[in-house]
């Protein structure tokens, strides 16, 4: 919004004396005319004022709309009754209340929001500087989860000291429940993911390998380092042996819900969710579909070898399955020999290729048809790709 040249003039009262154009009649006060209108001519105040004054601009600061009729003296409002218009005039301090209150563009309220903030700042530094130099706990007796603020209060150490427990405990559980509730949108934040390596940099293969490396926390080599050979191997042992015992108390339907969590909960590949969102939108039928981002994947139980499969894009009703397999995960035939070691999953690629191809097998065994899309295949030839997909599908 530019500066409005007339803004001085916005909330100011129409010009005295003035003359009614019916009858010429003069009027020296606001107040005469307003009576004038009621009971001589017998019309509403707004209606009048828009056919015969109209002096300054009726519309809302903010929106553009009609603003809130005041009187026949003031005319409009610069301000309509919607919330949002309502609450940015509020606001004293923000670019838009600045805008409000001084009738000034947005550029020069953001100028101006800029100038006051630095001078806040540098008086509540000056205050903060003086404060904590007085008192080397200031700042802890501002802090619910500091015993200092508690002393400070009134209440005694012991008192304290559990209050400032119970003040960190229930910052712990929100956080925690933020977490749980919003994995993915706080994945770049945990280590134990891998998006936390790609946000820094790393590649897709690197960044694996560092998350391998932060899994890797609690081994038998790391415990006989740590702890020497003797105490260190049985620390790793009872650790092993109560993680079995505590699995062991569990129902095979438990069993099978903590596989499915780790495989709902594992990252996937963000490129595969393009190419699905691709084949998705050129779909005539977009029935029966799952994958991550729409209905989760498609998971079947093979009871039989203890094994749980997700498959990454399946399509019921006409029982087609995609598999989107990464070259580095999967071992990508034209570019890893079967003895190949990967470092991550800590197997070869000729075992990798077994562990699909049993895959493939049990949604075969399904009727269910299965395409593999291999990454590098869909980075070079994106459009071929998704058309050879669809006409997977569509067969």
């Amino acid at each position: 919004m530019g500066t409005n040249i007339n803004a001085a003039k916005r909330y100011s009262n129409i010009p005295l004396p003035f003359t009614c154009p019916i009858n010429n009649r003069e009027f020296n006060s606001t107040q005469g005319l307003a009576t004038y209108i009621s009971r001589t001519l017998k019309m509403d105040h707004k209606e009048y004022y828009d056919k015969y004054i109209h002096h300054r601009d009726p519309s809302c600061f903010f929106c553009g709309n009609e603003g809130l009729f005041m009187s026949v003296g003031k005319g409009y409002r610069n301000l309509c009754q919607d919330p949002n218009c309502l609450k940015k005039s509020f606001v004293s301090h923000s670019v838009e209340g600045i805008m409000y209150r001084d009738l000034i563009s947005r550029e020069e309220a953001e100028l101006k929001f800029t100038e006051n903030n630095s001078s806040q700042l540098e008086k509540r530094t000056k205050t903060f500087e003086k404060l904590r130099t007085d008192d080397k706990d200031w700042d802890k007796k501002r802090s619910r989860n500091c015993k200092e603020f508690y002393l400070n209060k009134g209440f005694t150490e012991d008192e304290s000291i559990d209050k400032a427990k119970e003040a960190m405990d229930d910052i712990h559980k929100k956080t925690f429940k933020k977490f749980k509730d919003d994995p993915e949108k706080y994945a770049s934040k945990n280590p134990t993911r891998i998006e936390y390596y790609l946000k820094r940099g790393f590649s897709e293969k690197d960044a694996s390998e560092k998350l391998s490396e932060r899994q890797t926390t609690f081994s038998k080599e790391i415990c006989i380092e740590k702890y020497g050979e003797e105490n260190g191997l049985k620390i790793w042992q009872g650790r092993q042996d109560q993680w079995m015992k505590t699995l062991n108390d569990k129902t095979d339907d438990e069993k099978w819900e903590i596989k499915l969590k780790k495989l709902t909960g594992s990252g996937f590949s963000k490129i595969s969710q393009k190419l699905f969102w691709s084949i998705y939108e050129k779909l005539e039928n977009k029935d029966h579909l799952h994958f991550k981002e729409l209905n989760s994947e498609f998971f079947v139980q093979d009871r039989k070898n203890n094994l749980l499969y997700s498959y990454d894009f399946v399509k019921t009703d006409v029982k087609k399955a995609i598999e989107f397999n990464g070259d580095f995960w999967h071992c990508n035939p034209h570019h890893y020999d079967e003895d190949y070691f990967h470092r991550v999953k800590k197997v070869t690629a000729k075992e990798i290729w077994v562990i699909d191809e049993n895959k493939k097998n049990t949604i075969n065994d399904m009727e269910y048809d299965l395409l593999v899309i291999w990454e590098s295949e869909f980075t070079k030839n994106p459009k071929e790709t998704i058309q050879k997909c669809l006409d997977f599908l569509n067969t």
